[in-house]
């Protein structure tokens, strides 16, 4: 953001303030002066009056006499195109030191004196990057009498009216301050901390003004459309060009103005000053009536659907920030035009400048998060601007066509929590002191102060943000560092805290490593991760990147960004675990645990034997984990989990406590895999902890009586249908069977060719008995029970 010391001379007195001490008042207010530049870097400058101007033969050159109002006229020889009789240059006199170094003395060329120079912008100091072309083959040349007059001539404060002694300040603008992208908001910010008066922005209002029918119909086809406004406005029939101290103003920030579109040049003054682009069309060369619309393709002008643009029926007129089609554009031929004020989804436009790959100034400010009321305040300073340089006529009736009508909240804060926050003692009208010049609105209610935001500052819509803007205003140079007080009292027992440590706890002594991990995601990723169904994921307002726009649904995600990470860096047996906050559905946040492993679980390096990684260890440490915070193991049931891109569905279960999704676990699909160049077969699990949180369910825990008689085990595998779960068959496996200590599968094998659609399930069950020592007849008997069951569930043996 460009800002100059002429422009806020207009609306602050800064006549005794140097530009040091506004650089330093805005680094003081937390905007980062990246860069200043003097423009006044020319001495020995005066106005001449062209009075004869001769081609000098053979050569591109001329030889002009030029008035200076010294007895005799001047001699110069110019090698540009432009010098015309009765024209009003600037002249460098001989002695003269010009902003582009060079020294200018008498000399002759091609047998002709030439005593002094008659200049270009580029000479005087302004960039080529923003001349036009033929500026650049040009001296500053004017007729315009209402500018430059008879008077001038001989005058050494030329440069003073066309803008050319200006000091520009470029500022880094924090992400959160896009109010600012208007100058006249950065006016404000520093008349507020000189303690001056701020002059209001001229606007026009229409109610002085003959209006006629708007004739023109706009519709909107896409929700990016938050508030619109279009007017058309009649031209006058002469149209002179903008004053040169004008577009020399544009060029100083960094735009290319031309002398042939002052319109436009007026639209970018506009965007400028009040940070609201404007979109301007040519009337009379619109067809029926104007849609904005994102359901638009046109292989001429390369739109595809998504693309945020203008049409005119089936005709591309414009795809918004970026290009217009040349049929619409304003000329010089223009009699009437039509004018559109948009406030549009930031994130939508994000993602448009991302997909063009350029940054201009309107781009600049539809990116980002801008008030709703840019919008009226934008279209009227523009129709001022048109009015005091001369092209308004007539004006239509405005045409609403989308209000937005979301009104600023009041933010309810005491003067304790500010204070205690802050560390100073700030009274009532301190605050008030700080906050209204910049149009804060404060009300006293008993303890509390009701703070209203300007419209402009969507960045503050809650309590630490105003704390903020408080510390930021009093300048935290000023805030004296002070300890803070601790009160010496016991540490609180928090149930919940300990579940969490006790999951940490046992996966660091089970060989897994802890790791933090980046919370901001891809939407993509959003959609991919989100196995507890969160809703309305928290979205950036202004996304440094696409990889990095929305705030994440799960944590896995994450672990496996870093188990590529330790791959690509050839670490392959991986063991990580992170417990971290999920935030989503408007303002809800709950604690998860992931864990993933990617190695062998346990090798011997004398024997050489490994336990390898699989589901069932993964299982296993979840239950063992769930039983150590006294979660009864017959109470959870296992699902397929449901199809995903990320997880392979056959060996991936969700793991429901009752009649809550408390886990999922499994492996990480082949695919999924190879796109993201993991080395081996990486199985995962993800706990929600606020389901055990919340779960009154819990086992007490009792010291077991111990068996003193040998336990007897019997194995057996069946051949379950795909469609049935384990679950659904356990405890009818059980019915009337007695002594059984333990259940569980061992082992799981599929074989289409034999059986299709069926797997086989081996169950070890053990057996024992408190009383006495069980026979081989009576565990039989109890195993022959077990098969009968599981003929009555139609199941076939192996």
């Amino acid at each position: 953001m460009i800002i100059t010391r002429k422009w806020l001379n207009k609306y602050i007195d800064f006549e005794d303030i140097t530009n040091d001490e506004i650089a330093a008042a805005l680094n003081s207010l937390g905007f980062e002066v990246e860069r200043t530049h003097n423009f006044d870097r020319n001495s020995n400058v005066v106005c001449g009056r062209i009075q004869v101007v001769n081609e000098i033969p053979d050569t591109h050159l001329k030889f002009c006499l030029v008035d200076t109002a010294q007895e005799l006229v001047d001699p110069i020889v110019c090698g540009a195109k432009n010098p015309t009789e009765n024209g009003y240059a600037v002249v460098a006199k001989p002695g003269a030191a010009l902003a582009n170094g060079m020294k200018i003395e008498p000399r002759q060329i091609k047998g002709y004196a030439s005593e002094g120079m008659l200049c270009s912008l580029s000479e005087l100091g302004i960039s080529e990057k923003y001349l036009t072309d033929q500026e650049k083959d040009e001296i500053i040349l004017s007729f315009n009498e209402k500018e430059v007059s008879y008077d001038m001539i001989g005058a050494d404060d030329v440069l003073v009216k066309i803008g050319l002694t200006d000091y520009l300040f470029e500022i880094d603008l924090t992400l959160n301050r896009s109010d600012c992208l208007s100058a006249y908001e950065l006016a404000r910010e520093l008349a507020r901390y000189f303690n001056r008066e701020l002059y209001p922005l001229e606007l026009e209002s229409t109610e002085n003004l003959k209006e006629y029918q708007n004739p023109l119909k706009v519709t909107l086809d896409s929700t990016a459309v938050e508030s619109a406004i279009s007017v058309n406005v009649k031209l006058t029939a002469e149209q002179t060009p903008l004053k040169l101290a004008e577009r020399v103003w544009l060029k100083i920030n960094e735009y290319k103005s031309d002398v042939t579109d002052p319109l436009g040049d007026l639209v970018i003054k506009t965007t400028l000053e009040t940070g609201q682009p404007l979109l301007i069309y040519d009337f009379n060369k619109i067809k029926g009536t104007l849609e904005i619309t994102d359901n638009y393709e046109n292989d001429t002008f390369a739109i595809k659907k998504g693309d945020l643009v203008v049409v005119d029926g089936d005709e591309f007129v414009e795809l918004i920030g970026v290009r217009v089609n040349p049929t619409y554009a304003v000329s010089a031929k223009t009699v009437e035009i039509t004018v559109l004020a948009l406030h549009l989804n930031h994130i939508v436009m994000r993602q448009q400048q991302q997909k063009v790959g350029i940054s201009n100034i309107n781009l600049q400010r539809y990116i980002k998060p801008l008030s709703y009321a840019t919008v009226g305040l934008g279209l009227s300073r523009y129709l001022y601007l048109l009015k005091i340089n001369g092209f308004l006529e007539e004006l239509s009736a405005l045409n609403f066509i989308k209000e937005y009508k979301k009104a600023v909240e009041p933010i309810s804060i005491s003067l304790t929590e500010i204070n205690e926050l802050i560390g100073h003692n700030f009274q009532l009208g301190d605050i008030k002191t700080l906050l209204e010049p910049l149009a804060f609105r404060l009300q006293e209610t008993g303890e509390k102060l009701l703070v209203t935001p300007p419209v402009t500052r969507t960045d503050i819509f809650q309590k630490a943000d105003l704390i903020e803007e408080i510390a930021r205003l009093f300048g935290y140079d000023q805030i004296t560092p002070q300890p803070p007080i601790l009160p010496n009292i016991a540490k609180a027992k928090r149930p919940h805290e300990k579940t969490m440590k006790n999951f940490e706890t046992f996966l660091l002594n089970n060989g897994f490593y802890q790791a933090k991990t980046y919370a901001l995601v891809s939407t993509k990723e959003i959609e991919n991760f989100n196995f507890f169904g969160y809703q309305k994921p928290y979205h950036l307002l202004s996304p440094l990147s696409q990889e990095h726009e929305v705030m994440r649904l799960s944590l896995t995600n994450s672990l496996l960004e870093s188990i590529a990470y330790n791959n690509a860096h050839n670490n392959k047996n991986i063991k990580l675990f992170t417990v971290e906050k999920i935030y989503a559905n408007d303002g809800e946040n709950y604690y998860h645990g992931a864990f993933v492993s990617q190695t062998e679980i346990v090798q011997n390096k004398a024997t050489g034997e490994q336990l390898t990684n699989s589901y069932y260890y993964m299982k296993s440490l979840l239950e063992a984990y769930l039983e150590s915070e006294q979660i009864d193991l017959n109470m959870l049931t296992y699902q397929p989990a449901p199809a995903n891109n990320v997880y392979h569905p056959y060996q991936t279960s969700e793991v429901w406590l009752e009649k809550q999704l408390l886990a999922v676990v499994g492996v990480v699909h082949l695919v999924y895999s190879k796109e993201h160049d993991l080395k081996s077969p990486v199985y995962f699990g993800e706990i929600n902890f606020e389901v055990i949180f919340n779960y009154l369910a819990k086992k007490r825990t009792f010291f077991a009586d111990l068996y003193k008689f040998t336990p007897s085990s019997r194995d057996i595998s069946i051949w379950v249908p795909n469609e049935l779960n384990y679950q659904d068959i356990k405890a009818t496996i059980l019915t009337e069977v007695k002594d059984v200590v333990t259940m569980e599968v061992i082992d799981q094998y599929f074989d289409e060719k034999t059986m299709p659609n069926h797997r086989a399930l081996t169950i070890s069950f053990t057996f024992n008995n408190m009383i006495k020592q069980l026979t081989e007849a009576d565990v039989n008997q109890q195993f022959d029970k077990i098969k009968a069951n599981l003929a009555t569930l139609k199941l076939q043996i192996r």
